[in-house]
């Protein structure tokens, strides 16, 4: 397997443990943040991509900095789609309102399902960092030795 194999395999692999992840910790409401996820290869390098607030699945909301901020239609609207798909029956504007004051309960510490971090994405992207690293001391050492040994077997005195 070469470099630009070993990369693209990876980030496949990461991006799946990643929604697998999400999901299984009970962080899953709509399914647009493990669809938003996405990656980008070239022969030397690999990125997964995802929504500006998948952060927020580790460490919480903060509370935003200018205290009298209101919350715009984008994010109504988003917390109205997974309010909906919690079957929460709050309401968005005043959960909005609310994550701007406060941050949200993760953030604060108050969410009993979660301890922060989540490790949701954390633990994920350090395993994926072990892997990469062996995975490319390997395919070093192959390379190496092929380029090395190239010629090895055609020049001995046999």
């Amino acid at each position: 397997m070469n470099l630009s194999q070993l990369l693209d395999t990876e980030i496949l692999r990461t991006q799946q443990e990643l929604g697998e992840n999400i999901v299984a910790s009970g962080q899953r409401a709509t399914g647009r943040t493990i669809a938003a996820l996405r990656s980008e290869s070239a022969p030397e390098l690999g990125r997964l991509l995802g929504p500006a607030h998948i952060g927020v699945l580790e460490e919480g909301s903060a509370p935003a900095r200018d205290p009298n901020a209101k919350p715009g239609r984008a994010m109504v609207d988003d917390i109205r789609l997974w309010l909906e798909a919690r079957g929460l029956g709050l309401n968005p504007w005043a959960v909005a309102t609310s994550i701007l004051r406060k941050g949200t309960r993760l953030h604060r510490g108050q969410d009993p399902r979660f301890g922060r971090p989540t490790g949701t994405l954390r633990d994920v992207l350090a395993a994926s960092r072990a892997r990469l690293r062996q995975g490319i001391a390997a395919e070093t050492r192959r390379s190496i030795s092929s380029e090395l040994f190239a010629d090895f077997a055609s020049k001995t005195a046999y």
